[in-house]
């Protein structure tokens, strides 16, 4: 659950990166308030997912539900790849935009 609320709020962090520097052209005024930012995303995500999933229990609903056919499948290797693929590249990109498209002060 902890690591889905993390590549939720990557992917949500991300999206913004692309909205506040290729269509508004603009950014936080200071480091801080984009922390602060970053920091409400991370929790709300989490928060949001703490309540669906543990508080009223879709998580046991999921997991009995698709349990045997994780047992079964094969390609257990492969889907944990794409889905460590899936919660990395978010983090990925944000730092290729920081890399290769530098802020101008």
């Amino acid at each position: 659950m902890y690591l889905l609320a993390l590549s939720v709020a990557g992917w949500i962090l991300c999206l913004q990166l692309f909205f506040l520097r290729f269509v508004k052209n603009a950014w936080f005024t200071s480091q801080q308030t984009a922390m602060l930012f970053a920091l409400t995303i991370y929790t709300g995500i989490t928060f949001f997912f703490y309540y669906h999933f543990i508080q009223k229990q879709v998580d046991q609903k999921i997991y009995n539900k698709y349990e045997s056919s994780w047992n079964n499948n094969p390609n257990k290797q492969r889907d944990l790849f794409i889905a460590v693929t899936a919660a990395a590249t978010p983090y990925l990109v944000i730092l290729l935009i920081k890399i290769f498209f530098p802020r101008a002060n």
